[in-house]
């Protein structure tokens, strides 16, 4: 099920998976998956058979006794927006630390307003465990009265959530506080969201690693948490457990504990949520018969990001231009079709 912010659609009692959400046998089989992918159902002698029932009830029945088991492992999987999925495992034990963490950052959150699900690392971290230790409610956005917001409510959101809410809320001064994860944050949009007067923090991670790092301003450096440290040119070493990891981005070390992100390795940026690379966007575009050179670049709007392109052409016109333009639509997908096509 989707996440939608809205607390009635959780709260169902008896409910059945096929006659009143929905679901068609295909659908089922694949929730009954993702169910036993997330709880490591697997991990025990005689899993539960999900599908033995369509009862939302008998599922959480199974997936509890199962838990009580085995309850050290719990599995994540990966956005996919850098190709195939994968599904990550974490040990409750790692997850605890980082909520044990994240409370040191926002103790004085009243209540968790989740814009994200709690199937997410991010959402399990900041929704689910969050709570339980700062003993405070949940509070989904249906159930929020936006003009009453509880001083130091914590809103967790990502980048696309933060522009959607931010263009949303009413024109007045709030006491709440932020979180921002699974996607950069630029500039703009950091100053919008503080101009609306929320403190926000930002954390850089990934589900392979969970959080990191943080910061609590636009020209902050990140900040590692205690127990990470950098360990070689682009890796970090968890100093607890020793283990090694590569990031994904550039990165340029500031001082000890602090570095600012300078790009990606791979050359990627993130359109409409989804990793583009842009040298073969631009790969595509030359082999278009009258383009001679092809030079791309992505330019920040906000917190949007836009592709740009300068094109020379063999054969150049109005005729010619019009046709390249119609030609690039067709080809690109949506998510790496350039907004601003220029030529020399």
């Amino acid at each position: 099920m989707p996440f939608t912010g809205d607390a009635a659609l959780y709260q169902i009692i008896g409910a059945d998976w096929k006659h009143d959400l929905g679901l068609d046998s295909i659908e089922l089989m694949g929730l009954a998956a993702e169910v036993n992918s997330l709880f490591n159902l697997f991990a025990v002698n005689e899993p539960p058979y999900l599908l033995s029932s369509a009862k939302v009830d008998d599922w959480v029945e199974m997936v509890l006794k199962t838990r009580q088991r085995a309850d050290e492992i719990l599995c994540f999987n990966t956005s996919g927006t850098s190709g195939q999925t994968k599904v990550i495992r974490h040990t409750m034990a790692h997850l605890q630390r980082e909520i044990a963490f994240l409370k040191t950052l926002f103790q004085e959150a009243t209540c968790i307003i989740p814009y994200v699900p709690g199937y997410s690392i991010y959402g399990f971290l900041l929704t689910v465990g969050l709570p339980k230790l700062l003993q405070a409610p949940l509070c989904y956005p249906s159930q929020v009265d936006w003009t009453r917001l509880p001083a130091n409510a914590l809103i967790v959101a990502t980048p696309f959530n933060w522009q959607l809410l931010i263009n949303s809320l009413p024109d007045m001064a709030v006491q709440v506080l932020g979180v921002s994860a699974a996607a950069p944050l630029y500039s703009d949009l950091y100053r919008s969201i503080n101009s609306k007067g929320i403190k926000l923090t930002e954390l850089y991670g990934a589900t392979e690693t969970s959080g990191v790092a943080y910061r609590n301003h636009w020209d902050d450096s990140f900040q590692f948490f205690p127990y990470w440290a950098l360990a070689t040119d682009g890796e970090i070493r968890d100093m607890e457990t020793d283990r090694v990891f590569k990031l994904m981005d550039d990165i340029r070390i500031d001082d000890q504990g602090h570095f600012t992100i300078t790009g990606r390795k791979d050359k990627q940026v993130k359109i409409a949520g989804r990793l583009v690379n842009l040298d073969q966007v631009a790969l595509s575009i030359k082999k278009l018969a009258n383009v001679q050179e092809c030079h791309i670049s992505a330019k920040a709007t906000g917190n949007d990001l836009m592709i740009q392109v300068s094109l020379t052409l063999f054969e150049d016109g109005e005729h010619q231009r019009t046709d390249v333009k119609k030609q690039i639509r067709q080809m690109l997908p949506a998510h790496e079709r350039p907004r601003d096509i220029y030529f020399d």
